[in-house]
């Protein structure tokens, strides 16, 4: 699935090219390839998936995951996979294009945090700048800015990020 002009033009996604070339045909395993790419970036080409790739996936337990996977299938994954920790964000292209959270994870302080961008219901992307896909929709300002998932509100730094975390964890 390619990415919508708006989106590609952040630079702030990596859209995996999940094609299997023998038979022609999509893999449907999005998912898996934005998780793995998350947690073993490269520089060049990061939307390949290389046969790497491919042995690093057997590190980790994919177990009943159906795939295109699910918000639900998400869970499953986490309670799997105790080391990572997944946020979903999703996009609405119609009227006023919006980025907006779909599924901000419950697990805390994990060792790895992956934030993906959900396309259509059915298409992960990876975000690799959260700052750059998010800066100009909710804010005027044009520096970096660090993001509170739960509630989109940017700041200036991590540790007033971090201030914030705390009460926003703790309030509808």
């Amino acid at each position: 699935m390619e990415l919508p002009t708006f989106l590609a033009a952040k630079e702030a996604l990596i859209n995996m090219r999940h094609r299997n070339v023998r038979k022609n045909v999509e893999d449907n395993e999005c998912f898996k390839w934005c998780i793995l790419r998350a947690l073993h970036p490269v520089k060049k080409d990061s939307q390949r998936i290389t046969k790497e790739l491919k042995e690093q996936a057997e590190s980790f337990n994919f177990d009943g995951i159906e795939f295109p996977a699910s918000l639900k299938d998400i869970n499953k994954f986490e309670k799997q996979n105790p080391e990572i920790s997944v946020n979903v964000l999703g996009y609405e292209e119609e009227g006023k294009k919006t980025i907006f959270p779909l599924r901000i994870s419950k697990a805390k302080d994990r060792e790895h945090e992956v934030n993906l961008l959900l396309l259509e219901d059915k298409h992960y992307v990876l975000i690799k700048s959260l700052s750059r896909l998010l800066t100009k929709q909710l804010s005027k300002c044009n520096g970096k800015r660090h993001f509170c998932l739960r509630c989109l509100n940017s700041f200036t730094t991590k540790e007033v990020l971090d201030k914030h975390h705390e009460y926003c964890e703790n309030h509808a």
